[in-house]
């Protein structure tokens, strides 16, 4: 049953149908008189008139022009028969789609008339056969349908055969108005996918002649008729632009146009006797174009050429790193008034700060976040009353309050906020990023008094390892709580402040800084080595880590050579050296607390399946995981998501020149919903390297060669894979069906070091399980699940808040990271270890079950 034509469509409907039906009458005289030119010309018309129609109706034409059509299809089937169905290039080529074509070339491709009839295959047969005939049947037909690759595929054959010409490359760009983004090799984004192809020069020849005959005609084109891409070539079409009353996207369009030299000094004699709205609007189009400081002499500002084309080199919405020194160089050159003009042409708002005439706007804009408003908030000259730590410390509030941002939102905040430093150490003189981050840092600690006097009361900071407490005393007495009148005194409130900078700027070490040293193997020359020790949170966290020096010689930071530059030890080159298990044993003998896990940080080695693959590794394929949760642990990482549809789905600059690139399967974006992992690939070239403390600069590509993993840096290789797995073991939808056998090992030796330390002769390791000999059973515990088997079979049920939950008064953790698991299970062996002080009922009343023994009264 015909729907109704919505009341609003009526006349419109009507009108369309009225010229359709006289369209019809003349296909019919031509058909009559054999005229197949104008057969030809009219099938175009008709196919034209119903598409505008059904975008004017917005959809309301198509359904109620059924015996327009069906009177088309006997009309055409008469004057343009089928010869032999199996004549793919016979069946194509035809000015009209008759339902009978239609039904024959559903037929040919072995698919329901109903579906999209797809030819790219056709056309990839026609081009390895260089099928000239077949592949401008191909463009010219009505029936079926092509991919944009594809249309691009078979211009560039026809050109190569010479069989290219106006009326096939007029026809594919009527066709595909936004098809040269294949041509070129860009993406709609701009970004390159491949090399322009050979056809390109020839293609833009016709498009440009296409294009100037639609807008030069006695009625002009509109904007959805225009090919978009590629940008027509011209003073022309400039000239036109100033003159159209039109459409204002068609102006634009146009008067971006590629110019030669003479084209650009033509146009800047045509626009200095015109009005300054068409001088500004030419303006406007040039900077599109990219030569808009050919028209600066327009605006007395030919002296701001350098500084314009700073500002045209600068990302459109990315906040990236400048030099100021040329900034102000450049500026000065134009003068301050003319920059204040040229601003007011083009506005910047980097520019703007280098000067300070935005602080304010700026200001706003950091409190919002913006990326760019945080990169030029580190370009702003000093207040008067500001100082470079007041500023650092406002970075590092805004890094806090970016750290609750959306996973991909905080990675380009973070990157913000690592531009921004950059650009703070140019504005205070001090020659690199991380110079001025250690001289705020040091500032944070020394500046403020460690010490208060509040009335009779004195409050000192003093330092527990890194960590910064505050203590009370009166009369030289401790006080275990702090009085209400010290609360509330405003030297109290300020060493508080202090403390809280203090802890901060430990948490930034660790998570930050010596995590960084550790997992990338990290050099520190002797200046960074004594400036990071002047701070109290270096100095109680680099002592406890092992480093490498110039000599080679491993050891902790007092026992190397400290006068040449030194590396923290990444596990891997232990493992290699083969005494990883000594200095994990030396670790807890000396009951040293690294900040960081490193002689004991999980180790990943390619496996001989990995090694086979070559250059992909599936170890962690087939794992599905919350989308919400891997995202923000990849995040944590250094890790940027990507949609469905990317190359990979999650990629990671690992240093190098290389990058990791994650493949997974889901729906939309991370977050959304579920996420199955994939493959991993290490891949080189078209990406950008971290920053120097691990704020990413960019997102990276996805694109690069892969790289066989046996070429791979081992300990780069190991992180990568060790971010894998926390996802995996975290985030996985059904944690009891993957068990960490790199997170196991790792347990088992910190347990084999405690069995030496401790002396504990009842427990061993058997593979993934510690095996413990106890007075009422001897137990297996599962060194990634916990899980407990006592033998000879059964299963000791037990929950942490009962059993484990509180770490053993024996149990000593060789690291800072928090590992709650890992305090649990090896809490549970040395509780075990000790069996006959278990006092548990339920636990006991189980024992008793599973062993036979029955308890004492």
């Amino acid at each position: 049953m015909e729907r109704p034509i919505p009341e609003g469509y009526v006349d419109v409907v009507h009108e369309h149908r009225a010229a359709l039906w006289r369209l019809v009458d003349e296909a019919r005289v031509a058909a009559k008189t054999g005229d197949s030119t104008a057969l030809r010309d009219t099938a175009q018309e008709i196919r034209l008139r119903l598409e505008q129609g059904d975008d004017q109706t917005i959809g309301n034409l198509a359904p109620h022009v059924g015996d327009i059509v069906a009177e088309l299809d006997e009309v055409y089937d008469a004057v343009f028969p089928v010869g032999r169905p199996d004549d793919i290039t016979g069946l194509l080529a035809a000015p009209w789609p008759t339902a009978h074509r239609k039904a024959l070339l559903a037929a040919f491709l072995g698919c329901d008339v109903r579906h999209r009839l797809v030819l790219d295959e056709v056309a990839e047969r026609a081009i390895a056969a260089a099928d000239t005939h077949l592949l401008r049947v191909l463009i010219l037909t009505p029936l079926g349908t092509l991919g944009r690759e594809a249309v691009a595929r078979i211009l560039d054959r026809l050109h190569r055969a010479d069989a290219l010409d106006a009326t096939v490359v007029e026809q594919a760009f009527t066709d595909d108005h936004y098809l040269g983004y294949a041509i070129l090799g860009r993406s709609p984004t701009g970004d390159p996918t491949g090399r322009p192809l050979a056809c390109a020069d020839a293609v833009r020849h016709h498009v440009d002649a296409l294009t100037w005959r639609l807008v030069s005609a006695p009625v002009p084109a509109d904007w959805d008729e225009l090919p978009k891409v590629p940008t027509p070539r011209g003073l022309r079409f400039v000239r036109a632009a100033l003159a159209w009353h039109g459409d204002q996207r068609v102006a634009d369009h146009l008067g971006v146009a590629e110019l030669t030299g003479e084209e650009r000094t033509a146009l800047l004699d045509l626009l200095r006797d015109r009005p300054v709205e068409e001088q500004r609007r030419a303006f406007e189009w040039r900077l599109h174009a990219g030569d808009a400081d050919t028209l600066l002499p327009l605006f007395g500002l030919e002296r701001a050429a350098p500084l314009l084309r700073l500002i045209r080199a600068m990302p459109v919405g990315e906040a990236t790193r400048h030099d100021r020194a040329v900034l102000l160089a450049a500026i000065e050159d134009a003068g301050t008034d003319a920059t204040r003009r040229l601003l007011d042409l083009v506005p910047n708002e980097l520019v703007s700060a280098v000067m300070g005439w935005n602080r304010v706007q700026v200001l706003k804009r950091v409190k919002h976040h913006a990326l760019q408003g945080i990169a030029a908030f580190g370009m702003l000259p000093l207040a008067p009353d500001e100082t470079v730590l007041d500023r650092y410390l406002a970075l590092r509030e805004s890094a806090k309050k970016g750290a609750k941002l959306g996973p991909n939102r905080r990675y380009s905040h973070a990157a913000a906020i690592a531009v921004a430093l950059d650009h703070l150490a140019q504005v205070a003189g001090v020659a690199e990023a991380s110079r001025l981050e250690w001289d705020c840092e040091a500032r944070i600690a020394t500046e403020t008094p460690a010490e208060v006097d509040v009335g009779d009361y004195r409050i000192a900071l003093r330092f527990d390892g890194a960590d910064p407490t505050m203590t009370v005393r009166r009369a030289g007495r401790a006080l275990k709580s702090v009085p209400a009148a010290v609360r509330s005194d405003p030297g109290y409130k300020g060493l508080r402040e202090h403390q809280e900078r203090l802890r901060d700027q430990a948490r930034r070490m660790r998570t930050g800084l010596v995590e960084r040293l550790v997992a990338t193997a990290g050099t520190l020359t002797p200046d960074e080595l004594a400036r990071l020790l002047s701070l109290p949170a270096g100095a109680a966290m680099l002592p406890a880590l092992l480093w490498r020096d110039r000599a080679g010689t491993i050891d902790l930071l007092d026992q190397v050579d400290t006068t040449g530059p030194v590396t923290a030890v990444h596990p891997v080159e232990l493992h290699e050296r083969g005494v990883l298990s000594g200095w994990q044993a030396e670790i807890v003998r000396r009951r040293l607390r690294q900040p960081v896990k490193q002689a004991f940080r999980e180790l990943y080695v390619l496996t001989p399946a990995e090694r086979e693959a070559g250059d992909v590794s599936r170890r962690f394929a087939g794992q599905m995981v919350g989308g919400a949760v891997a995202g923000r642990l990849l995040f944590g990482r250094g890790w940027f998501t990507h949609g469905e549809y990317d190359d990979h789905q999650a990629t990671r600059t690992v240093g190098g020149g290389l990058i990791a690139a994650l493949r997974c399967d889901f729906h939309g974006y991370f977050g959304l919903g579920d996420v199955l992992v994939g493959e991993v690939r290490f891949l080189t070239g078209g990406h950008r390297d971290p920053g120097r403390y691990g704020a990413p600069t960019g997102s990276g590509s996805v694109g690069g060669t892969p790289v066989p993993l046996a070429d791979v840096p081992p300990a780069v290789f190991s992180e990568v894979m060790r971010d894998l797995d926390l996802v995996v073991s975290v985030a996985g939808t059904e944690p009891e069906t993957y068990l960490s056998p790199a997170q196991a090992t790792g347990r088992a030796q910190i347990l084999a070091a405690l069995i030496a330390d401790l002396g504990l002769a009842r427990v061993t390791v058997e593979g993934n399980s510690a095996v413990v000999s106890g007075t009422r059973a001897t137990y297996r515990v599962h060194l990634t699940s916990g899980s407990i088997h006592v033998d000879p079979g059964g299963h000791l049920c037990v929950v942490p808040a009962s059993f484990g939950a509180t770490a053993h008064r024996r149990l000593f953790l060789p690291f800072a990271d928090e590992d709650r698991m890992t305090s649990i299970i090896l809490s549970k062996v040395l509780l075990l270890a000790e069996d006959e002080k278990i006092s548990d009922p339920s636990i006991l009343a189980q024992l008793a079950s599973l062993t036979g023994k029955a308890e004492d009264a």
